[in-house]
């Protein structure tokens, strides 16, 4: 049940997320690294599009922190609201983003993800948090003792099943790392990263 619950979450577009990334190559000619993160008990795979990155906060007056990072970024089709997609190709996408989070340190920007790895694949992002459900026999009190005690602050209750939460985290691939780290633990039904998945129209 918990499966189905945590794979509603991809609607729930907010906060932040990530635990160990799993990083491993893959069997494609165009994007080759690769993370795995759990959508209840499946392992799922994204790959790294090293030619994008996302904005989700801009700086006053609706400046770019990456555009200020990387002039040549160019914005993609349809890339406003919560998100900002930037193409950076010609340039380190990592290094793009250590800039943008030089430029707005209150920012939050993200790699960007493909669902397959030759690049045509839905996007997604991390804007930071995860989605946690716990064991339905814990109370309040203990999931606030247990979040306090991982520094994980809560960020709000989701009522689409019994105990499950929305922690806050870094954006980017710390919201990944943290979620694969606190499933590991074993302590928690589910984890996985608050992902923002771009929305695409037939």
């Amino acid at each position: 049940m918990f499966s189905r619950i945590i794979g509603l979450s991809f609607l729930l577009v907010a906060f932040g997320l990530v635990p160990l990334a799993h990083a491993q190559r893959a069997n494609s000619a165009t994007l080759t690294i690769s993370y795995a993160w759990h959508d209840g008990e499946r392992e799922q795979l994204v790959w790294l599009d090293p030619a994008l990155v996302a904005e989700f906060s801009a700086l006053p007056g609706d400046e770019s922190a990456v555009k200020r990072a990387f002039p040549a970024a160019v914005a993609q089709r349809g890339s406003r609201g919560i998100a900002r997609i930037w193409r950076v190709e010609g340039d380190s996408a990592e290094r793009v983003l250590q800039a943008a989070r030089t430029a707005n340190p209150t920012g939050k920007v993200s790699p960007v993800f493909s669902d397959g790895a030759n690049g045509s694949g839905r996007k997604r992002a991390l804007p930071g948090g995860i989605i946690v459900a716990f064991k339905p026999d814990w109370t309040e009190a203990r999931v606030s003792a247990w979040a306090t005690a991982q520094g994980l602050p809560i960020a709000s209750k989701l009522e689409i099943g019994p105990n499950v939460y929305v922690l806050n985290t870094e954006a980017g691939l710390a919201a990944l790392d943290t979620a694969n780290r606190i499933r590991r633990g074993g302590e928690v039904v589910s984890a996985q990263p608050n992902w923002w998945v771009e929305v695409t129209t037939r």
